[in-house]
């Protein structure tokens, strides 16, 4: 966790995208302490997410994972002043259909 919270920016943001149809924060998470507080519980629940590729997420760098669940999700990462700025994550299987 210490690594992570060296690449992340004071006022760091996390936006996900679960379309209802799979778990995720309705609504968006501000600042470090409360998105390194959530990495923390969901570090603790989840232990089997699996790297597809690296890659660029619209037009962001990012990653596709699958997760435990068997459903891929997509995470980019919004970079500024070599902080991680903004987090997008997207879970919602309707908008990912066209990576399977």
């Amino acid at each position: 966790m210490k690594a992570l919270g060296a690449m992340l920016a004071a006022d760091v943001s996390i936006h996900a995208d679960g379309g209802g149809k799979r778990p995720a924060a309705t609504v968006p998470i501000f600042g470090f302490d409360a998105v390194m507080n959530l990495f923390e519980r969901l570090a603790a629940l989840l232990h089997s997410s699996k790297l597809v590729r690296a890659g660029f997420v619209n037009g962001l760098p990012g990653f596709i994972t699958l997760e435990a669940d068997g459903e891929i999700q997509t995470t980019a990462l919004e970079i500024e002043d070599g902080k991680v700025a903004a987090i997008y994550v997207v879970r919602n299987p309707d908008k990912l259909r066209h990576l399977h």
